[in-house]
């Protein structure tokens, strides 16, 4: 595919950009520049999204994907953050967490891998797992605390269900509300949140999820009580 018929076209983590007509950003001869939402793996010589929205080119050989992204400031060392894994690699993991780069993932920063036994894990799959922000460099993460264990951190069930949250509402939710030790009592369920504004739930039923989802993102527009919230959620369960 021609570059120029993807400009202004929708794409989404994981989508690959053919830029086959275009020199390799590598070759010296030429500037193409990549910006926010664009990444070049050198040993495929390709081309790939690791954001949602529109690709742009501002001007002659300078793309980038027009999508909200994150801030930096936003983020910082040790936060737990959700990711997609946008691209496996030889003993690392290309990881989408709404950032302005892909952050990196050692497939040794699991608990128990190996050499011979790495994690099975893919493009598409949900990470939960801490951040390591080193001035300029690309944001790491890593799914082991000091010890060596997961702590809750890795690869999380393919059933489950992730969607998108304010970032004050997301720090919200981690240190000061109620809300959700409030929900569990009511019905079992499984969260993680993280700290770049994604949350991640499974629950028993696909109604029970939906509703998990409606109470926070209403939570997140209005600052209700938990007992309307709460009121909220068993009206969803029925509904």
């Amino acid at each position: 595919m021609d570059i120029e018929r993807q400009i202004d076209e929708f794409v989404l983590p994981g989508d690959p950009i053919a830029l086959s007509t275009l020199p390799s950003p590598l070759d010296a001869c030429h500037s193409i520049v990549l910006g926010p939402g664009l990444h070049y793996d050198k040993d495929t010589n390709a081309f790939t999204s690791h954001g949602c929205g529109l690709v742009r080119e501002p001007s002659s050989l300078i793309y980038y994907v027009d999508g909200h992204r994150s801030a930096a400031s936003s983020l910082s060392t040790d936060d737990l953050i959700l990711g997609i894994v946008v691209r496996r690699q030889l003993e690392s993991l290309l990881v989408d967490i709404g950032y302005n780069e892909l952050a990196s993932l050692s497939l040794y920063d699991f608990e128990g891998s190996t050499k011979r036994t790495k994690p099975n894990v893919d493009r598409g799959d949900v990470i939960y797992g801490r951040l390591k922000i080193d001035g300029e460099c690309q944001p790491q993460i890593t799914c082991v605390n000091e010890d060596g264990k997961a702590d809750g951190m890795g690869v999380l069930h393919e059933n489950g269900y992730l969607f998108s949250i304010p970032i004050d509402v997301a720090n919200d939710l981690i240190h000061h509300d109620n809300l959700l030790q409030e929900l569990g009592n009511e019905i079992p369920y499984e969260i993680a949140i993280g700290a770049n504004g994604r949350v991640w739930i499974k629950a028993t039923t696909t109604r029970t999820m939906i509703a998990l989802r409606k109470v926070i993102l209403e939570r997140a527009k209005n600052k209700i009580d938990i007992n309307q919230l709460k009121t909220l959620f068993q009206q969803s369960l029925v509904s």
